[in-house]
């Protein structure tokens, strides 16, 4: 494969779902540490797949995402229902989308995990609108 053919927002897709996957699976969304004195302290932590059905939803989006990206560099995908580009932008636009709902139900102690897939299905989305991803409204011009 030449490297050299892929487009910018072809990188912004595939660095976006990367770090949306590192974010959903491997990394805390909230963290807690209670400082008990003189006994120590204890810590807790949650992942996006501890959390609720929401995170679930969340991991779901990023493996989408996933399938979208490895679906971008095979030579002959296999026909969508709609074109791949705007089949990305709907996944890492609902993966931002259950994040922002996961923040707005539980909003304090949050970690990096978090956050960062937040900002990556963001930056996925945005290279998704880049390489076509938009919706068109069909022309209401009468035809004569």
């Amino acid at each position: 494969m030449d490297w050299s053919q892929v487009s910018r927002s072809q990188w912004m897709v595939v660095a976006g779902t990367v770090l949306a996957l590192i974010g959903t699976l491997f990394l805390d969304w909230y963290s807690i540490t209670v400082n008990l004195g003189p006994l120590g302290s204890v810590s807790a932590s949650a992942s996006a797949w501890d959390t609720n059905f929401i995170g679930k939803l969340a991991v779901l989006g990023s493996l989408v995402m996933l399938a979208g990206a490895v679906l971008m560099f095979i030579p002959s995908p296999p026909q969508l229902p709609v074109p791949l580009p705007m089949a990305m932008l709907v996944a890492s636009s609902f993966t931002a989308l259950m994040v922002i709902f996961e923040f707005i139900d539980h909003h304090s102690h949050t970690a990096i995990g978090l956050w960062l897939t937040l900002v990556a299905a963001l930056i996925a989305a945005y290279g998704a609108f880049e390489m076509g991803g938009r919706f068109a409204m069909p022309d209401r011009t009468p035809s004569a």
